[in-house]
């Protein structure tokens, strides 16, 4: 589920008086661990990603000191996500009953893999229109 799902579902929801004074949930039909991610991208993208892990306490410590400056307040915003890392929230939920409400069906939503798919295939496509190679992390023209 993207923004644009998220947006149209939202509209959807305000126009359907079934749907007036529930609490409705938007979430995608599962939840994926930042590996999977990784994962998905290194097969879409046909190499290994370099990856870095950082723990979620020294992100967390980088968000807080980030906090102190209005110059740096933009990445303290971007380092919000630790919060989620770190938290025991389940970001998955059964969405039958809220497509059903809205009258959406499920085929219609974006899942990760479809925009990952999408986002690396015009990522090469322009990347070859610019007859460029790519080696691990660095691009030659």
């Amino acid at each position: 589920m993207d923004t644009q799902d998220v947006a149209r579902l939202t509209f959807v929801a305000l126009r359907n008086e079934k749907a007036s004074k529930k609490l409705l949930t938007f979430a995608g039909p599962r939840a994926w661990t930042t590996q999977e991610v990784i994962t998905l991208c290194e097969r879409l993208a046909g190499q290994d990603a370099n990856v870095t892990t950082v723990p979620v306490a020294v992100l967390r410590f980088t968000r807080q000191l980030t906090r102190f400056f209005q110059w740096t307040n933009d990445v303290a915003d971007r380092l919000a996500f630790s919060e989620v890392l770190s938290s025991d929230t389940v970001f998955s939920a059964p969405m039958n009953e809220t497509y059903q409400l809205l009258g959406v069906e499920a085929k219609d939503i974006l899942t990760l893999e479809k925009y990952l798919q999408d986002y690396f295939s015009n990522i090469l496509k322009k990347l070859k229109g610019l007859k460029a190679q790519s080696k691990q992390s660095d691009i030659y023209f």
